[in-house]
């Protein structure tokens, strides 16, 4: 597996977000703990020093005067019995009286007065507290006393703490990861599940599905999702072959025509009018196939969305009576007529909207019986516009309809019959009306089938 493989792996990434949240509550927790710890023993040293001094103070304050202080210093120095920790130095008349340990006094020298400081001398750390009595009257003078609290053993338990608490964070952060580990192997197994079936659809094994009986819930929606994009897929496979087929069943007429012609016209010698006469029905077969491929161009390059829209206000009336008087001829020579009514204003593609018309009014005309009226009625509608052309025919089943906008689709009881077109009509109708941003409907009566196109009220893209 490479390197940016692992980087995007779903399993290390919940492990490395749940081993970082562990160590960070273990992290957390321990220092918690170490100051609160570190609080506790300063405050008891804090109280023990604070109550001492104040014993202290009572014992000077029952003196006459420092000259009676000689006779109480075996009083001071019964104050830290009990209290290993606890020195007391006594300083009178500038000398001292009770002595403290040499790196404690020099270092008392330079605190002040009833506040409490902590200072690291000779490897050892102290807590010190100075007080200062004063007595007037008959026998003034002053005194001066030195609480001193070792807390060295205080903190050294405080490191060792500090370094249990650090293994302890580590160890667990480790564990953790571990742990991690393996919940994500378990619980991520029912995706290394779903992969494994999706391996084995392939194109000729569309139709499998993954299995969501004994997937977790969780799983579901992909699982569900998987199941969709599949039969979507085995739908545009299928959709895909048949297009193959009805392509390949389309080509394959117009290429016999022009082979059978070609062959029958060398087989021996003729006259330059049947030359004439079969390079003229050669030509009718060619433009049909340059017609279907040029349908088909504009199918491939609509639904890949590479035709741009030339957008501008248009009259409908006037495109539709353009087009209806293109087909009076071909109506005619059916008894056919064309009545158009109704108005109409949309900001469109003209060409586009030309094209559409085009490919419907040439449907009606071709499947219309003789003598028929095809109608096309404009309507203007608080959506957009409509246009609706209405033609007399055979009933279409319901089925069917939906067929038709299928490319190389037409009616069954079409390809019985010499008609002409190769069924891409309809379906670049369907897909002019997608670009416009509208849609076409189809809808057949007992006496005729109707197509009605719906265009929005304003152009979905501009040029």
């Amino acid at each position: 597996m490479s390197r940016h493989a692992r980087a995007r792996s779903l399993v290390a990434r919940l492990v490395l977000h749940f081993v970082l949240g562990a160590a960070i509550i273990m992290a957390g927790a321990g220092y918690s703990l170490y100051h609160a710890l570190r609080m506790r023993l300063e405050a008891n040293d804090v109280a023990e020093i604070s109550g001492k001094a104040q014993l202290v103070g009572q014992l000077l304050g029952e003196l006459a005067g420092p000259g009676a202080l000689a006779g109480a210093l075996d009083r001071i120095r019964d104050v830290p019995v009990g209290h290993p920790h606890l020195s007391i130095g006594v300083q009178a008349s500038g000398r001292w009286l009770l002595e403290l340990p040499p790196e404690v006094t020099s270092a008392a020298a330079r605190l002040a007065y009833a506040q409490n400081e902590e200072i690291e001398a000779s490897g050892r750390s102290w807590l010190l507290h100075r007080i200062r009595h004063a007595w007037k009257g008959p026998d003034p003078g002053l005194a001066e006393v030195v609480l001193a609290i070792e807390t060295t053993d205080t903190r050294k338990l405080l490191r060792e703490h500090a370094a249990v608490a650090s293994l302890v964070a580590f160890l667990g952060t480790v564990a953790s990861a571990l742990l991690a580990w393996l919940v994500a192997r378990r619980g991520l197994a029912p995706l290394a599940q779903v992969a494994a079936r999706a391996e084995e659809v392939t194109a000729r094994r569309l139709g499998a599905r993954l299995d969501l009986e004994d997937a977790p819930r969780e799983v579901h929606g992909l699982a569900d999702s998987i199941n969709r994009m599949l039969e979507r897929l085995e739908e545009s496979f299928a959709a895909l072959e048949q297009f193959s087929a009805d392509i390949a069943h389309e080509l394959r007429t117009p290429l016999n025509n022009l082979l059978l012609q070609t062959q029958v016209t060398l087989s021996r010698p003729r006259a330059a009018a049947e030359y004439h006469d079969a390079l003229h029905s050669n030509l009718e077969e060619l433009e049909r196939l340059q017609r279907m491929v040029v349908d088909m161009l504009f199918l491939a390059r609509a639904d890949r969305g590479m035709i741009e829209l030339n957008v501008e206000e248009i009259e409908l009336r006037p495109e539709i009576d353009s087009v209806a008087e293109y087909f009076e001829a071909a109506a005619a020579e059916k008894a056919q007529s064309i009545a158009v009514r109704g108005e109409g204003r949309l900001a469109a593609d003209r060409l586009l909207v030309r094209r559409a018309l085009t490919n419907l009014l040439s449907n009606a005309v071709r499947y219309s019986p003789r003598g028929a009226t095809i109608e096309v009625e404009v309507r203007s509608e608080a959506e957009g516009c409509s246009v609706t052309v209405s033609n007399p025919g055979e009933a279409i089943a319901e089925g069917e309809l939906r067929r038709l906008f299928v490319r190389f689709a037409r009616r069954d009881s079409a390809r019985g019959r010499d008609v002409e077109g190769a069924g891409l009509g309809l379906a670049i109708v369907d897909s002019i009306m997608k670009l416009l941003g509208g849609a076409v409907e189809a809808a057949s009566r007992g006496d005729g089938v109707s197509f009605v196109l719906r265009f929005p009220v304003a152009s979905p893209r501009r040029a």
